[in-house]
């Protein structure tokens, strides 16, 4: 014990009188720590963490695959039936749907408020395993007639429109002008899907969606059972699907199956951005570490003569690395410490970053924080790197230290060692800046890209009407958007205003089968798709949609209620090769006996209706109003100016509807990106740390170095070297670390690179500008480094360089 305060006495003396020194390498440390520590963080809460259900990683999520939809899709709630009779590989398959519309109206205290519903079959909760908090989950005997006007809230909803009012089992609730009975109150974060407030029973379907094969509404969940893989029950849901498309050719004959686990289903498509910025940040804090250890060798190189004069005196080598362990002890506590913090003020920043990013959990990014598992990895880095950086002072051979007595230079193999891991250094700085520049480049593309409409100036809300109090295509309907619309642009400043089912840039969630009128009929099962949309007459002007060809909807066609179709030159180029758009009638449903007729009247330019990163996609618009509608509203002034005066417009209609998601355009293209920004700006924050890392670890070295062959630079004056000789002295020896460090960081940039090709957009995983641009930094900061030890090295006096030794 006496040893130990003795080595922590020495120990901060001895970094007390190098302040430098302590303050480099501590803030050094904390740079890489607090990086790694943040998105750790996230890493952890997102990927590692275990969800809050029942052994959550036995629960997939079972879609249906169309051959012209990319990403797995609802099912029918008959094929939904038919896959829980028929399958033998889970315990339990359940059905949620939240579309249809995927709010309802809630009136509390005579208040209304819009909440998002949830329909769940009666063992959705017990195939999560996720338990109430108060009263009960859904058992199967409400998901049936009669029995289904129950409801069970969110922890959310509960305190925000109940104030945790215990008393609130059992109430009866006006949710869409109907009552319910609370029966239930879901534990904080036991929420599925996490944006749910109410869950009512899935028996609350239309009859048409219960009934029909061709309504896509419902989401499937199955509980594997023990011993079961992922595989085999995929194998076992092919085979269902199989004997599905037998039965039933026209809807199911080219459907597949696929599976997909719950994590990540809540992930969605950031898993693989934040194992490349984990992968980013690891190599950040092994920059740092190589910065540390080139300093204390530096610093050992130094003070080799004290620790051989003591280790001559009978210092042991246990004595000498205990001493040394102890100061990088300390160095590296002060450093996770000062990173720890760093890491704790940082992350609601990446909460608030991710919480944009679409296809995400919120429950999930809200659970970012530092917890026991990321700080245990903290105190074991910052232990490891105790343990390595505390051998490096004595690991010398005895020939050196017995060399170390004799006066003159450090020795050849100790510049090696630091070059060597020099070069390491830089080689990891131009894997990080590489994918920095190239996942720059990408996001810099798709913020280019032209989404076809203008964004600037365009506000939109959405509005949700109660059922049954309206329906869609009612004249109850039309007539309250009629006089909406009406009123809002009336506003002033405001230019014009329309309505849509689906707000731009996102997927219509309403898809289509249709038959070309005279055209050759396709097999079962393979007919053609395309997005519907349904708009009001203004929807074209107030969106900046050019006409190509034909007319518009007039308002004289919403009132008659005209059959009609306007499409968009994506569906022409698909669909309508050889055709004259506009004298041509599309048949929908194609699977009833008498398809309805719609003829073509026009042809718009096209839009990226679902996002800018993916190309245009084949839309048919339809004239008339939803119970759910999009209203976009065209604006002269700032969009959020007219803000009050449009819920002011809401309410001289019906004082009691609110609306909600009240947003611009240019947010909502901004929300589309936001992975794609916040993997590209992380990024290029660490390869800027990495690169400053290394050019502080760069002027380190050789500003030691230059000190240490002092005598030797002078020598080399007095015998005639000039001052640009000097120079070159010095930045040859930062040339080789350079060049190994490019050539060897650059070799596996382009293979890393490759690996997260599925992240660029646009952009070559070979992308030269990328090149130069990694190549132009390094170089850069080499030379930036170099330039005032080289001034140093070359204004050294040799009289007084010769003296002093």
């Amino acid at each position: 014990m006496d040893n130990l305060f003795s080595d922590i006495r020495y120990a901060v003396r001895q970094l007390g009188r190098a302040p430098g020194f302590t303050v480099a390498a501590v803030l050094t440390l904390a740079l890489g720590i607090g990086a790694n520590a943040a998105i750790f963080s996230a890493v952890y809460a997102l990927l590692l963490k275990s969800l809050p259900f029942q052994s959550a990683d036995r629960v997939v999520g079972i879609y249906e695959t169309h051959p012209q939809v990319v990403a797995g899709a609802e099912v029918t709630f008959p094929d939904y039936l038919d896959w829980k009779r028929q399958q033998k590989s889970f315990e339990q398959v359940s059905a949620y749907a939240t579309r249809g519309p995927e709010t309802m109206s809630l009136v509390v205290d005579g208040r209304a408020e819009q909440v998002r519903k949830v329909l769940a079959s009666g063992n959705f909760f017990s195939l999560l395993g996720a338990t109430p908090q108060l009263g009960r989950t859904f058992v199967e005997q409400d998901d049936s007639a009669g029995n289904n006007h129950v409801v069970v809230l969110s922890a959310d909803a509960w305190q925000r429109y109940f104030g945790r009012d215990r008393g609130v089992i059992g109430r009866t609730v006006d949710l869409n002008g109907a009552a319910y009975t609370v029966i239930g109150v879901l534990a904080a974060g036991a929420a599925f899907p996490a944006e749910g407030e109410v869950w009512l029973p899935l028996s609350l379907l239309s009859k048409e969606e219960q009934e029909s094969r061709v309504w896509h509404t419902v989401n499937v969940l199955g509980r594997l059972r023990p011993g079961v893989s992922v595989a085999e029950a995929r194998a076992d849901m092919q085979t269902v699907a199989g004997g599905l498309a037998l039965s039933y050719p026209a809807t199911n004959g080219s459907v597949g199956v696929v599976l997909r686990p719950l994590r990540e289903q809540l992930v969605g498509a950031l898993r693989p951005a934040m194992l490349s910025l984990m992968g980013s940040v690891v190599l950040v804090l092994l920059i740092a570490c190589a910065n540390v250890a080139n300093l204390l060798m530096v610093r050992a190189a130094a003070d080799r003569r004290q620790i051989a004069i003591r280790q001559a005196l009978g210092a042991s080598g246990g004595r000498l690395f205990g001493q040394s362990l102890t100061m990088t002890l300390i160095l590296c506590v002060l450093g996770g410490g000062l990173g720890t913090a760093f890491a704790a003020v940082t992350l609601p920043l990446l909460r608030v970053a991710l919480s944009h990013t679409a296809g995400v959990d919120h429950g999930l990014i809200q659970s970012i924080r530092l917890s026991v598992p990321v700080l245990l990895v903290t105190f074991g880095v910052c232990t490891l790197m105790a343990l390595v950086f505390g051998l490096l002072p004595v690991m010398k051979r005895p020939r050196e230290l017995v060399d170390a007595l004799r006066p003159g230079d450090q020795s050849s193999t100790g510049r090696r060692s630091k070059s060597l891991l020099m070069g390491v250094e830089i080689a990891f700085a131009v894997v990080v800046l590489f994918l920095g520049a190239i996942l720059l480049r990408s996001f810099q593309r798709l913020a280019a890209v032209d989404p076809g409409f203008r964004t600037d100036h365009l506000l939109s809300f959405e509005i949700t009407l109660p059922e049954p109090r309206y329906q869609d295509e009612t004249p109850e309907t039309n007539r309250f958007y009629g006089q909406l619309l009406e009123k809002v642009g009336r506003v002033p400043g405001v230019l014009s205003v329309a309505s849509t089912t689906q707000i731009p840039l996102k997927s219509s969630l309403s898809m289509s089968r249709f038959l070309i009128a005279g055209a050759p009929k396709p097999a079962a099962g393979t007919f053609p798709f395309a997005q519907l949309r349904t708009v009001s007459p203004d929807y074209f002007k107030t969106m900046g949609l050019g006409l190509r060809q034909g007319r518009l909807f007039e308002q004289k066609d919403l009132e008659k209620g005209t059959a009609l179709f306007v499409v968009n030159q994506a569906f022409v180029d698909r669909y309508l090769a050889g055709r004259d758009p506009v004298e041509t009638t599309l048949l929908l449903g194609v699977l009833d006996p008498k398809p309805e007729k719609f003829p073509i009247y026009g042809v718009v330019s096209n839009a990226r209706e679902v996002g800018v990163s993916a190309e245009a996609e084949p839309v048919m618009y339809m004239p008339g109003f939803g119970t759910h509608a999009v209203v976009l509203v065209r604006t002269q002034l700032a969009p959020e100016s007219v803000v009050s005066a449009v819920r002011e417009a809401v309410h001289e209609i019906d004082p009691t509807q609110p609306i909600y998601h009240v947003q611009t355009m240019d947010e909502v293209l901004s929300d589309t990106v936001a992975r794609q920004r916040v993997t590209a700006i992380l990024l290029d924050v660490f390869a800027l740390l990495a690169l400053m890392l290394t050019g502080v670890g760069m002027y380190g070295v050789l500003s030691y170095s230059i000190a240490q062959r002092t005598r030797e630079i002078g020598v080399r004056i007095a015998v005639g070297a000039t001052r640009g000789d000097v120079v070159r002295l010095v930045l040859g020896q930062i040339a080789w670390p350079v060049v190994f460090g490019l050539v060897a960081g650059g070799v596996v940039a382009f293979a890393v690179a490759r690996v997260v090709r599925g992240l660029l957009f646009g952009t070559s995983s070979l992308d030269p500008a990328s090149v130069v641009i990694t190549v132009g930094g390094v170089v850069l900061i080499a030379v930036v480094a170099a330039v005032i030890p080289a001034r140093r090295a070359a204004s050294v006096d040799p009289t007084e360089a010769l003296r002093a030794e």
